[in-house]
């Protein structure tokens, strides 16, 4: 039989040699070469000569992580140089929408703007920045996103696909950091740690390539150096990795951009470039009550919808915030395992606006091609996006995106499992499995699988609530808050993870069950 790591080998489709590259400790060294990106070092001079010559910068960024965390690199980048103060500007979800607008670009020309510089946005947007020039702005990009057929006509455009670097997407925040290389004529460990978590926000792929480092190497600063704003957002913990940044930080930034008339955007950025520790920590309050109200709100948003089980989609339009419809959206797609829309009324009377969410198989971009002619306005990634609609399209435009989800039903994918034995739960495989570590997109942590377990065996917690089963003297199975129906079986598959514990100082390992079958 093979060991634990081989069968860790086969599953991720890797060599030993892939191994050992895998496994080194990060470093700058390992990342890959700045003067890859084509343009990246005149872009850099650029910056400097306009701060030289007194030019007025204007930071354009989103409202997501990834834009909150480019708009922090890029205004800690500047300021590095002569204590240079660009404006910063992250823009509204409910007001402003997503992208520069051409009231921002009026607005940022009458308080005597010279240089637009947008990040995480702005690839595709021709007509707004048609008319910065027109007024005698500058226009720079930082972007990732989806180009269209004609590029804007920018001064400098940094793109990890256009400007050819990678074969893969980066994060603007990851985009933005290796400017800062540039400019900077270093390596900002913080900066770089901000690049991480873009990263694992926007969910970039992290299998072999630049973003891996960036992740590994983001981690082991955040571990090493221990940045107070970083930190203050986080769960205490001896070590912290991808899914503590994934699931616990980077949901708190992103709520500060999705609480409707959130008045705080600006300060965002200040908290983590500029604020004092006290000032940080006077702040985290607001950011942790705004990721609590923003649970709220999705909970009570999802109850008693009129969701028709017989469709193949899911299309509302709801009395909401535009700044929830992506998270309703998304818990919608988790519970009902179909495309799903939601729309809110917009700013204009006669315009929706939505958010959109599916899986493999259904195409959003795709979608959004096949029915521009009803589209006002679109954008996102393969599985996400926003749009716009007129009201009176509603109906048109529900009934074409059930038709089309009838013909792009979701890929199934094989319950794809490592197959372990009790004996394999032990403390050295969860050392192994860390080694493979970080995990994300395209490279996602393997679910484990034990083929047959006799249920007699299970023992529970003096409350019965949860299954606590030791394996030997240390190791356990734990299933928490376990499904009653497994114990109508005898023998059951249990699928799971498997992680380290530790508890009052002893570290054990434990398989955690979230799913089982009756055994064949």
């Amino acid at each position: 039989m093979d060991t634990f790591f081989k069968k860790l080998l086969t599953h991720f489709n890797l060599t030993f040699e892939d191994y050992g590259t895998l496994s080194l400790n990060p470093s700058f060294q390992r990342l890959k070469n700045t003067d890859d990106f084509k343009n990246i070092h005149e872009f850099a001079s650029y910056l400097k000569e306009s701060i030289d010559n007194n030019k007025k910068i204007l930071i354009y960024g989103d409202y997501d992580c990834d834009g909150i965390m480019s708009t922090s690199i890029v205004y800690k980048m500047l300021n590095s140089y002569k204590n240079y103060e660009a404006y910063t500007y992250i823009p509204n979800r409910e007001t402003d929408g997503y992208g520069l607008t051409l009231e921002h670009v009026k607005k940022a020309r009458e308080k005597g703007v010279d240089i637009l510089f947008l990040v995480d946005n702005g690839i595709t947007l021709i007509d707004e920045i048609e008319l910065a020039t027109s007024l005698g702005m500058e226009v720079v990009i930082i972007d990732h996103h989806t180009p269209l057929d004609t590029l804007p006509k920018a001064k400098y455009i940094l793109h990890p696909l256009l400007s050819g670097f990678v074969d893969y997407n980066m994060s603007a925040g990851a985009t933005s950091f290796y400017l800062s290389r540039a400019f900077l004529e270093k390596d900002d460990p913080y900066l770089l740690t901000l690049g991480m978590i873009s990263t694992l926000s926007d969910l970039m792929p992290l299998k072999l390539n630049n973003n891996r480092e960036i992740v590994k190497l983001g981690l082991k600063f955040i571990n090493e150096m221990k940045f107070p704003n970083i930190i203050a957002l986080l769960k205490e913990s001896e070590e912290y990795d991808e899914f503590d940044i994934s699931m616990v930080l980077v949901p708190k930034i992103n709520a500060i951009g999705r609480m409707p008339n959130n008045e705080n955007l600006s300060d965002i950025v200040k908290y983590f470039t500029s604020f004092t520790v006290t000032q940080c920590m006077a702040f985290v309050p607001l950011i942790i009550e705004n990721n609590d109200n923003r649970k709220i709100l999705v909970n009570e948003a999802c109850k008693d919808l009129n969701i028709k089980e017989e469709e193949s989609s899911i299309c509302l339009s709801l009395d909401m915030k535009e700044g929830l419809c992506g998270l309703i959206a998304n818990k919608l797609l988790e519970t009902y395992k179909k495309p799903v829309i939601i729309f809110c009324q917009s700013e204009k009377d006669d315009i929706l606006k939505g958010s959109i969410r599916s899986k493999d198989g259904f195409n959003v971009i795709e979608f959004f091609d096949e029915n521009s002619d009803i589209l006002l306005n679109s954008g996102g990634h393969a599985l996400a996006g926003g749009l716009a609609i007129n009201k009176n399209d509603f109906d048109t435009f529900r009934n074409r995106f059930e038709e089309y989800s009838k013909e792009h039903l979701f890929k199934e994918k094989d319950k794809k499992s490592i197959q372990i034995s009790i004996s394999d739960i032990n403390v050295q495989n969860v050392e192994c499995l860390k080694n493979f570590a970080p995990f994300g997109q395209e490279f996602n942590k393997p679910t484990f699988s034990i083929d047959t377990f006799d249920t007699r065996l299970f023992t529970f917690s003096k409350d019965h609530k949860h299954i606590i089963t030791n394996v030997n003297l240390r190791d356990k199975i734990v299933y928490f808050n376990y499904d009653v129906d497994m114990l109508r079986y005898s023998i059951v598959k249990l699928y799971g993870d498997l992680n380290k514990n530790v508890f009052k100082g002893r570290v054990s390992a434990q398989f955690k069950i979230n799913s089982f079958e009756k055994a064949k």
